[in-house]
């Protein structure tokens, strides 16, 4: 369980972080650059290096991680240009709802999770508490009304295959050590580093990044990296099928987020909010429940 708390916490901090960039007067797409060399740096030096990407290159998940780089930098790029275009709400109610992409796909086609009573009704719950606990009333200009609906779609389908890929690829059929769990979270970040890298040069934004932005991007690499790990830590580890544990790690960080929001930034929750994090830790208990009684 301390993995999966671990995760919880680290992504939550992904999220403080990114409310802090505008205030730091941060460069959001350098630092987003800089966090994707500095998580897949530590990822290698975790790993063994080039070694043990040799032994294991003909598997299907390297390529496959490979492939997600480029969809980590885009994906994590427009959440950012969401947050301050759209706001919070809409971005974070587009992200966590993203899990119902890869859960109904496991209950689906994957014979080892079964749906049970307990799991049924707390995956129902889990989006209408997404859902009230991020919503808030927010006023868009007619200007934003397409990019109201397109964008939070796209983030929602991108996070989703996401999480189906570090779900699908994380148990011991393919992770078969630490080092592999390893390079499994280094892959994608090697690739959107690189990615990244031409995307600044094409735009014309490479340069010498201020302190700010260098400081912004280390931080957020080093947790970046270690709320991916631990994730993968979660799924290895864990006595919970997937469909369960992606709810109770997306739920997690939504009530650890709020909490954080109202003692340290500050931020005021409506009854909406307050009914949507009570749904949203119904949740997390009826699935614990289905842990603890197998």
């Amino acid at each position: 369980m301390i993995y999966l708390l671990t995760s919880i916490a680290l992504s939550t901090g992904i999220f403080v972080l990114f409310q802090r960039f505008t205030l730091w007067n941060v460069h959001t797409l350098q630092a987003i650059v800089i966090n994707y060399g500095v998580a897949a740096t530590l990822g290698w030096m975790l790993c063994g290096g080039r070694s043990i990407f040799v032994s294991v290159q003909s598997e299907p998940w390297v390529w496959t991680a490979l492939a997600m780089g480029l969809l980590f930098i885009y994906l994590f790029h427009l959440i950012a240009r969401s947050t301050q275009e759209l706001g919070l709400t809409v971005t974070s109610i587009a992200s966590k709802l993203s899990m119902v992409l890869p859960v109904a796909i496991f209950l689906a086609f994957d014979p080892l999770d079964d749906l049970t009573l307990h799991k049924g009704l707390a995956i129902a719950l889990a989006i209408p508490a997404i859902v009230l606990s991020s919503w808030k009333e927010e006023r868009i200009s007619a200007k934003q009304g397409m990019m109201r609906w397109l964008v939070p779609l796209v983030i929602f389908v991108g996070s989703g295959c996401i999480d189906l890929m570090f779900a699908a690829y994380s148990g011991e059929a393919h992770m078969q050590s630490v080092e592999h769990r390893y390079l499994f979270a280094s892959l994608p970040l090697t690739t959107a580093c690189i990615a990244g890298v031409f995307w600044l040069a094409a735009s014309g934004q490479l340069n010498v990044p201020s302190r700010s932005t260098a400081m912004a991007g280390l931080g957020l690499g080093i947790i970046n990296f270690g709320a991916l790990y631990f994730l993968l830590e979660a799924y290895d580890k864990i006595n919970l099928e997937r469909s369960g544990l992606m709810p109770v790690n997306n739920l997690g960080v939504i009530l650890l987020s709020a909490a954080s929001s109202v003692l340290f930034l500050g931020e005021r929750l409506n009854r909406r909010n307050r009914f949507g994090l009570a749904l949203g830790a119904l949740v997390i208990v009826l699935l614990l429940w289905e842990t603890v009684s197998r």
